[in-house]
């Protein structure tokens, strides 16, 4: 009898365990040129610099197949990468996740649990706009460059990023509380200029687990953020010191104030469409520079190599400091800066009279100052 029972027991003991909670992540190849190949299961925080911890699993692809098992307390980001050049990300969660992949694992979507399947729909609704954004920007290079067709291109990529930010919110109300809900805010809400209650009213509702982690830790950060008043016309500039790419210490009080108009132009070498306005505002610069005009250039980069190339490149001649600390910088709180390229333009004073001008809209109100 006794031998029985531990028997018993034992089997017991065996379904329990056999019962706990895990996921498995199944990827399927349809081009056999990835066999051989190792597939490695990483750190999404670890490439957004926020770990020291990059690689979590590794599995070899085998007959267009490759397989990753575990298990997971809650669930987290994490990016599937082949030959550190191709990747996607995923949501590792218990269950049984799967991924088709076409040619390339960056073309894959996970699917099979709660937050890849949310995270496969919410993509779905983004790219279609995405896509619009694609087809107008290809129609705009094949037109000759105008002041017209810039300030269509602000208007429609204006419109196109309010329609992405909707899509967004819309998600956020009907599915509240995940990591995912915390990825869409940080990645997509806040960037995309979400008011501080539409933010606030979707963190409050994120799981206690979820505000505790690295994506609720940012969102907190930018509501608090948030709470410094935005900058507006008629109130006087706010100074800031940091240093030049050469090192040295200056203020924007060392060019306010002096009898000219001064820009503030914050941007940022990995910044896409900083980069694309930064030909416009040198031309501009070339223009005005010598009839009472000024700009100052204020990077959120980290990288300082990188910040130093992106000014070399695009043939910025105007005076540039930074503090090397990205969205942690002084200037996005002193500014409540919540998206670039952003820039404030000054009056002879130092007293501030627009805000977020580009293009043709920059161009404009230069013409208006100094006919």
């Amino acid at each position: 009898m006794k031998k029985l029972y531990l028997i018993v027991s034992m089997f017991i003991l065996f379904l329990a365990c056999n019962n706990e909670p895990s996921y498995k992540i199944t990827g399927r190849i349809s081009s056999d040129s990835m066999n051989g190949k190792t597939v490695y299961l990483e750190n999404l925080l670890w490439y957004v610099k926020m770990s020291d911890l990059k690689t979590f699993d590794s599995a070899v692809i085998k007959d267009g197949k490759f397989e990753f098992r575990g298990k997971t307390d809650s669930s987290y980001m994490a990016v599937l990468s082949v030959d550190d050049q191709t990747f996607t990300s995923i949501f590792v969660e218990n269950g049984d996740i799967k991924l088709d992949i076409p040619e390339s694992i960056n073309q894959s979507i996970a699917t099979g649990t709660r937050l890849n399947d949310l995270s496969k729909q919410y993509s779905e609704d983004i790219d279609r706009v995405r896509n619009k954004m694609t087809e107008f920007m290809e129609y705009a290079n094949s037109q000759e460059p105008t002041a017209e067709l810039q300030r269509e291109i602000n208007e429609k990529y204006t419109a196109l990023q309010q329609e992405m930010l909707q899509i967004s919110i819309k998600f956020l109300e009907e599915n509240p509380g995940t990591l995912l809900s915390a990825y869409i805010l940080a990645s997509g809400v806040i960037p995309m200029g979400g008011s501080e209650e539409t933010v606030k009213n979707a963190y409050d509702k994120l799981e206690k687990n979820v505000k505790d982690g690295a994506f609720g830790n940012i969102i907190l950060k930018e509501l608090n953020r948030m709470k410094n008043k935005e900058i507006t016309i008629g109130e006087m500039y706010r100074d800031m010191t940091m240093k030049t790419p050469e090192g040295k210490d200056i203020s924007l009080s060392d060019y306010v104030g002096k009898g000219k108009y001064v820009l503030i132009d914050f941007w940022a070498s990995w910044c896409g469409p900083c980069r694309s306005e930064n030909p416009n505002v040198v031309a501009l610069y070339k223009e005005y520079k010598n009839r009472d005009f000024e700009i100052v250039g204020v990077s959120l980069d980290e990288d300082r190599e990188a910040w130093i190339k992106g000014i070399k490149d695009d043939g910025i001649t105007w005076p540039q400091m930074s503090d090397l600390r990205e969205w942690d910088s002084e200037a996005t709180v002193k500014y409540s800066i919540r998206g670039i390229p952003f820039t404030v333009l000054l009056d002879k004073a130092g007293k501030v009279i627009d805000v977020n001008l580009r293009g043709a809209k920059l161009k404009d109100r230069l013409k208006t100052l100094m006919p």
